[in-house]
């Protein structure tokens, strides 16, 4: 009976400790293995509605880095900084807006430009276009 009992608990430590194990954060393939230099870009933007008047301007910096992580900062000229994340393949790009309510973009970033739509629910088409800024 002494075997059984620690035959049980042998085997619920061992599940534990590979739960344990699971939950332990990882560290990125691609964030520890990409070489070269992160690349920088202050881009004019323009928010425009499909369905509404006029449009949006802001500015958007970002740092693209060789493992396709996008950081940075968007400031619409009526408010203050939010925070940027997304990723970079190739040329298609996805960028999440704010804090808590974020506003999701999807689209092509090539040469400092990009091109992108707004995600959300609803008929309204939201395009949001970015140059370098001077252009």
């Amino acid at each position: 009976m002494h075997t059984v009992m620690s035959h049980k608990f042998t085997t619920a430590a061992s599940a534990a400790a590979i739960l344990a194990a699971l939950a332990l954060p990882l560290p990125s393939t691609a964030a520890t293995t990409a070489t070269g230099s992160s690349h920088r870009y202050e881009l004019q933007t323009r928010m425009v509605s499909q369905y509404e008047a006029g449009e949006f301007d802001g500015t958007l910096a970002l740092t693209v880095y060789p493992n396709g992580i996008v950081q940075g900062n968007y400031r619409p000229l009526d408010g203050n900084f939010r925070p940027v994340t997304g990723g970079l393949d190739g040329h298609n790009i996805w960028l999440d807006i704010g804090n808590g309510r974020r506003v999701h973009l999807i689209g092509t970033f090539e040469h400092g430009v990009l091109k992108a739509v707004v995600q959300h629910s609803g008929p309204n088409t939201m395009t949001f276009d970015g140059v370098p800024q001077g252009q």
